[in-house]
């Protein structure tokens, strides 16, 4: 395996690592609540929604290198809603 290629193998390997465990879990439903993934990026100001597109599209590509599908983005939302329920019962 080429040193670019083994490279990148370890840079997924790094991220499966960070966000399989559940404070990756955490952490990664934060970033997707803050950076746009789960709110519009639309705004008048075309600066701030370029701006917005960028953090959401650094979210994506996370998602992207997890390979995290539909489904499991859905269960993501869902922990991370009922983890915001619980600070604030």
């Amino acid at each position: 395996m080429a040193k670019k290629e083994a490279k990148q193998v370890d840079i997924v390997i790094d991220y499966k690592t960070v966000f399989d465990s559940e404070a990756g879990q955490r952490v990664l439903y934060d970033l997707m609540r803050n950076n746009y993934l789960l709110s519009t990026t639309y705004t008048s100001d075309i600066n701030e929604m370029a701006l917005r597109e960028g953090s959401r599209n650094s979210i994506l590509r996370i998602m992207s290198i997890l390979k995290i599908d539909v489904n499991k983005m859905n269960e993501l939302i869902q922990k991370g809603l009922e983890r915001e329920n619980e600070y604030t019962d």
